[in-house]
């Protein structure tokens, strides 16, 4: 009697070892699918915000070209002269009226100065998000009939140069401005 026993004790002491293989597998096994659903999230959240930059850098090209026309049939002096191009202007927006930022002279940066221009080129309604308008001219002369306009929509958080976590890199995109 006292064997069976000893070997009922021993096929319960495997069992215990194997509920605890099991709960080992279990939980590693979850580790490694919280780790695929955070990878998952990032990627969405990345993807979000790239596609609220591409739809602000649309809307600058468009905006730009919308001043373009104004000056074209208003004769206002409310775009850059093609002296000023080869640097990047900021948007302001007054009482729905948009606009290049102007004192006394259109407020230019060289597209290198990001970390001036991202604070001041804040996009209405968005505190993370800044943009600016490079401006290009299309050709060496004078008289140039179109502008190559290069939208830059950055985070104001991020170096903008990778994209990492929940960083993504400046989103720049190219239009040609009809003068």
């Amino acid at each position: 009697m006292r064997r069976y026993d000893n070997l009922k004790i021993k096929y319960e002491a495997l069992g215990f070892v194997e509920a605890l293989v099991a709960i080992m597998v279990v939980g590693i096994s979850s580790v490694v699918l919280m780790q695929i659903a955070v990878n998952t999230m990032q990627n969405t959240i990345q993807n979000e915000i790239i596609d609220n930059m591409t739809q602000y850098a649309v809307e600058g090209a468009e905006i730009a070209q919308e001043i373009a026309n104004r000056e074209a049939t208003s004769g206002e002096d409310v775009f850059p002269d093609k002296v000023d191009w080869g640097r990047c202007f900021v948007l302001k927006n007054e009482e729905g009226v948009y606009g290049f930022l102007k004192e006394t002279n259109f407020e230019s940066y060289s597209e290198e100065e990001r970390n001036e221009y991202k604070n001041v080129a804040i996009i209405d309604g968005e505190d993370t998000l800044f943009r600016v308008i490079c401006l290009e001219s299309s050709s060496s002369s004078e008289d140039a009939t179109f502008a190559i306009a290069k939208v830059i929509v950055g985070q104001t958080a991020s170096k903008g140069d990778i994209t990492k976590g929940n960083f993504v890199k400046d989103y720049s995109y190219l239009t040609v401005i009809k003068l």
